[in-house]
């Protein structure tokens, strides 16, 4: 989805929007609901929770999309109002239902040769769910909306180092968790 296509056509959506053409941001939802809602699914406990957090994200881009001072950015800053609806979400949960979150600050770049199989795409989704938040988060960003380090970082409000460990971290964990569900060595 997140071809060089959609990321200029978003940028020129924003930048109409900001002259003053209201259907550029119709245009703009009906290009990101899609991405959006996944990327939001993976953070949120149902699907009816992520769906009333896409709903805040879209009142929170049509409150703040005007004053955006980057169209360039606009991608980026879609992720991260989604981001942050969701978390403050999950800030709203009983605090039995809130995963617990880990954090880890070492810089490592590499995953040590872990990968996984194109064909079971339904089994990684799952074990996705499985992990701590920030790994699931910045796996999901970076795997699947293949946005840069730096840009996750920019997303998440953390530092790139970080960003790293918790794929590095991220990567192993998922990689655990499938071995475990699938009951074979990989």
């Amino acid at each position: 989805m997140d071809s060089a296509k959609h990321i200029v056509e978003s940028r020129l959506l924003a930048l109409r929007y900001q002259k003053g053409d209201a259907a550029a941001l119709e245009q703009l939802v009906a290009l990101w609901q899609r991405p959006l809602f996944f990327f939001i699914r993976r953070m949120t406990a149902t699907e009816a929770d992520a769906w009333d957090v896409l709903q805040e994200v879209w009142v929170r881009v049509l409150r703040h999309l005007g004053k955006l001072r980057d169209v360039q950015c606009v991608v980026p800053w879609l992720y991260k109002v989604a981001r942050n609806a969701a978390m403050s979400h999950r800030r709203h949960l009983p605090r039995e239902e809130v995963l617990t979150e880990e954090t880890a600050d070492a810089a490592i770049d590499d995953a040590n040769g872990v990968c996984f199989p194109v064909d079971e795409a339904e089994a990684i989704r799952s074990a996705l769910d499985k992990l701590p938040l920030p790994q699931r988060e910045v796996l999901s960003l970076f795997f699947l909306e293949e946005f840069s380090v730096l840009e996750i970082a920019a997303i998440v409000e953390a530092p790139p180092g970080t960003v790293k460990s918790r794929l590095f971290y991220g990567k192993k964990a998922l990689f655990e968790v499938l071995k475990q569900e699938m009951g074979h060595e990989r």
